[in-house]
C-alpha cells in the first residue's frame, strides 16, 4: 500500500499550519492540495476533500485515503481537533517530519562514502577474478577452487547475491515483525549499534508522548500512539501489555518498567515528568536529547564503516599486487635461477 513520504508530510502540514494561522478554513486549504503534487497525491487529496465537504472531521477525512497517511499523523490530528489545538498539531507534525527528513539525509550522507567504497571493492574483486584469469591463466584466479576464472566468478557473484539478499530479508522481516522481538534483543547487545537503534526509537516514542499529552489525549491512547511511533516491532509488541497496565490505573513509568524493555535513564525521564505534572515538556526534552545521541552515534558508526571499508579495499589491492608480482616477477625469476 502506497504511503505518503516524510518530505510530503512535512510540506503538507507546514502549509496547513500556515493557512490555519492565517484564518483560512480547512476546506479551502485542502482544496489547494488537490491542485499540487503527484497524481497519487492529488487523488488522495480529493478523497480527503470529499470527506471534509460531507461534514466529517479532518482526521476522519484523512482516513478515507486508504492508508496513505501514517497512523501517527491521524492520531495527532484527531487529538488536536478534540483538544481545540489543531494549529499546534499541524505545527508539531510539520516539525516532526522535517526533523525526520533532516536526520535521514544526514544518515545517508554519513554512510554514502563507505557504501560506495564497499560497492567499488566488490566490483573490483569480481573484475580481478576475470582479468587475472585472462592475463595470467585460470590458476591465478582459482580463488574458490572451481578450476576456471568464469566458474570462480560465478561462485563469487552468487555469494554476494546471497549475502545482499539475506541482509535485505533480515531488514524487511525485522521491520514487519516476522522474527518477533529477537532481532532487537540481539542488536541491543551489539556495542554502539544497539544503542543507536534504541535512541532513535525512544526519541520518536518521547516525541509522540509529548504531542499526545499536549493535545489532551487519554492515557491509553498516548501509550498506543507512542509505541507505534517507534516504528520498531520490539516496542510495538509491548502495546497490549503496557496499555492493560495503564488501564488498570498504573502510571506510565511503572507500566513501562515492568516490561524490562526500557533503559533506566529513559524511565527516569518519564517518572520525573509525571511527578512534576510536566510530562509533555519532559518528553520533548528527552526526545531532543535522544535524537542528538543517535546522531552522534551515527557519525561514529560512519567513521568506523569508512575505516573498515578502507582497510578492506587496501587488503584487496595488496592481495592483487602480491599475486601479480608473484606471477609476473618472482615465478619467472625462480624459473630462471633454477635453469641456471
Amino acid at each position: 500500500m502506497a504511503e505518503i513520504s516524510h518530505n510530503q508530510m512535512a510540506k503538507l502540514f507546514r502549509r496547513l499550519a500556515t493557512s490555519y494561522t492565517a484564518g483560512i478554513d480547512i476546506k479551502t486549504a485542502y482544496t489547494r492540495e488537490t491542485e499540487t503534487g503527484s497524481t497519487t497525491y492529488r487523488q488522495k487529496s480529493r478523497k480527503v476533500l470529499q470527506g471534509i465537504r460531507s461534514g466529517q472531521t479532518l482526521a476522519s477525512s484523512l482516513k478515507l485515503a486508504d492508508g496513505y497517511f501514517p497512523k501517527l499523523a491521524l492520531t495527532v490530528v484527531s487529538a488536536g481537533e478534540r483538544g481545540g489545538r489543531l494549529e499546534d498539531a499541524f505545527g508539531r507534525l510539520a516539525d516532526h517530519y522535517e526533523k525526520l527528513v533532516k536526520f535521514r539525509n544526514a544518515f545517508l550522507m554519513s554512510i554514502a562514502w563507505p557504501l560506495f567504497e564497499l560497492s567499488f571493492a566488490i566490483i573490483i574483486v569480481g573484475a580481478l577474478i576475470l582479468i587475472l584469469g585472462w592475463l595470467v591463466g585460470d590458476e591465478a584466479a582459482n580463488w574458490f577452487g572451481m578450476g576456471s576464472a568464469i566458474a570462480n566468478f560465478m561462485v563469487y557473484a552468487g555469494a554476494i547475491f546471497i549475502i545482499v539478499s539475506s541482509l535485505f530479508l533480515l531488514w524487511w522481516g525485522t521491520k514487519k515483525g516476522w522474527f518477533g522481538r529477537l532481532p532487537m534483543q540481539i542488536a541491543r547487545r551489539v556495542p554502539l549499534v544497539g544503542k543507536t537503534i534504541e535512541a532513535l526509537s525512544l526519541s520518536r516514542l518521547a516525541w509522540a508522548m509529548s504531542i499526545a499529552e499536549n493535545a489532551g489525549t487519554d492515557a491509553v491512547e498516548i501509550v498506543r500512539m507512542a509505541l507505534e511511533a517507534t516504528q520498531n516491532y520490539f516496542y510495538e509488541d509491548l502495546t497490549t501489555e503496557i496499555c492493560q497496565s495503564v488501564r488498570s490505573g498504573n502510571d506510565f513509568a511503572s507500566s513501562m518498567r515492568k516490561t524490562q524493555a526500557f533503559p533506566e535513564d529513559f524511565l527516569i525521564y518519564v517518572e520525573n515528568g509525571e511527578m512534576a505534572g510536566q510530562l509533555a515538556e519532559t518528553m520533548d526534552r528527552a526526545s531532543e536529547e535522544l535524537q542528538t545521541r543517535a546522531e552522534t552515534n551515527m557519525k561514529i558508526l560512519g567513521t568506523i564503516g569508512f575505516v573498515c571499508t578502507f582497510l578492506f579495499v587496501a587488503a584487496v589491492i595488496g592481495i592483487v599486487v602480491i599475486t601479480m608480482m608473484q606471477k609476473f616477477y618472482l615465478d619467472p625469476m625462480n624459473d630462471l635461477l633454477n635453469n641456471v
